[in-house]
């Protein structure tokens, strides 16, 4: 089991994950950003012409992948 943090950047908007999910592995971690940056396009005041993307790092800090989704 590992620690996934999860930052969002939504252009003028963003957000940096403090507290962490603990997941099984990468795959999970994905299957979380790619289902967190679903909920997020549905806030329009955070959605609108954005491409809304998630870095997701480690426990070490070192960012594993970037998953971004363009809302128009």
């Amino acid at each position: 089991m590992h620690r996934y943090f999860f930052d969002l950047d939504a252009g003028t908007w963003d957000a940096r994950d403090m507290i962490g999910v603990v997941l099984n592995d990468a795959g999970a971690a994905h299957a979380e950003a790619v289902q967190a940056l679903q909920t997020c396009s549905l806030d329009p005041a955070r959605s609108a012409g954005a491409i809304l993307a998630m870095n997701v790092r480690d426990e070490t800090g070192r960012t594993v992948f970037r998953v971004s989704l363009a809302a128009q």
